[in-house]
């Protein structure tokens, strides 16, 4: 029954998503239709220029990069090799951009179980404190760039800044007085005992004597969306997309990533991110077309196209790092 659940929320997840693509791609098009708009982001995928894709590509592994190291530092207890931590993250990455409703968060957290035995509770409160910790930095960011070009629409930078704080510095003391209703809707109503889980929840999400290493995993964070929001930028110019000022795109695709995160994409996120797109580009002016015979619209579908195929890419790069990570382990255990 439960499987059956999640089937049927990825079905629908994904129909809706297939519906919001046909719409915004009806809205954008002109006379030639929808079938000449695929054509044509499909056509513009193929002739992206090669030298700039690879640019954006090591951008994109960088920032992967970034983060393992960032998943290592938010580690209780446990210590595991970077092997591992860069298998786990690219495939959380990867997996991302292919599995609906945030189901990557939850294969992350299997992943590091069952290669790294790290505790449930402990994953779980990982990905909320990476969350929190990209909401912060996202602020920074992208909230320099806006004020570089834009300096009144910098008020969201204050706004994510406080918002990621306030979650880490509250997480555990909201999660202890949450934990006997928690626990009784655990127990009494979906017949679990997680008394176990909870309680490596909330070790894993105390800030107690990990200020250090919570401060070094945000300035890792601020270099992870400089590495990916510039990520785009490239892959705009290699779709011979110029002219559109960095913070704009830093702005938007910064909206499109908040769209992902968020449990509500379908099978290959398809149709939300476009809108995230959209609008985030709607946000600063920039609607309809921005070079010749090309919109916003048809460039979010080509951008989405090139960052799925090279966060699989990545993935399928990283999966011999789970055989050296055993190896490593093998031979730690036998010294």
């Amino acid at each position: 029954m439960k499987y059956s659940k999640k089937i049927s929320s990825a079905v629908f997840g994904t129909i809706i998503g297939l519906i919001l693509a046909w719409l915004l791609l009806k809205s954008s098009v002109g006379a030639g239709g929808i079938g000449n708009a695929i054509d044509s982001i499909f056509i513009r995928v193929a002739k992206a220029d090669l030298p700039l894709l690879l640019g954006a590509f090591l951008l994109f592994l960088t920032s992967q990069v970034l983060r393992a190291f960032r998943w290592m530092l938010l580690s209780v207890g446990r210590k595991y090799h970077f092997s591992l931590s860069m298998a786990v993250t690219v495939m959380h990455v990867g997996l991302g951009h292919l599995l609906p409703f945030r189901m990557a968060d939850v294969a992350f957290v299997g992943l590091f179980r069952h290669f790294g035995e790290v505790p449930v509770g402990h994953g779980t409160a990982k990905v909320f404190l990476a969350k929190l910790l990209d909401l912060m930095a996202m602020g920074i960011v992208i909230g320099s760039a806006v004020a570089a070009g834009a300096g009144e629409m910098a008020l969201m930078a204050p706004f994510l800044l406080l918002v990621g704080f306030l979650g880490i510095v509250f997480m555990s003391p909201i999660l202890r007085a949450a934990r006997k209703p928690v626990q009784w809707i655990l127990n009494r109503i979906l017949r679990l005992d997680g008394s176990r889980w909870f309680d490596d929840l909330l070790e894993a999400s105390s800030v107690t004597n990990r200020k250090g290493k919570l401060v070094s995993a945000f300035l890792i964070s601020i270099l992870v969306w400089i590495t990916k929001l510039t990520m785009f930028c490239l892959l705009l110019e290699a779709l011979e997309a110029t002219g559109i000022p960095g913070w704009k795109v830093f702005l938007a695709s910064g909206v499109t990533n908040i769209i992902m995160a968020l449990p509500i994409n379908g099978l290959l996120s398809i149709g939300t991110v476009e809108a995230g797109w959209a609008a985030g580009f709607a946000m600063v002016g920039i609607e309809g077309l921005v070079i010749a015979n090309t919109n916003i619209v048809e460039l979010g579908f080509s951008v989405h196209i090139l960052w799925t195929l090279m966060a699989v890419l990545i993935m399928i790069m990283a999966i011999p790092l789970l055989w050296l990570d055993s190896k490593l382990k093998k031979r730690s255990s036998i010294n």
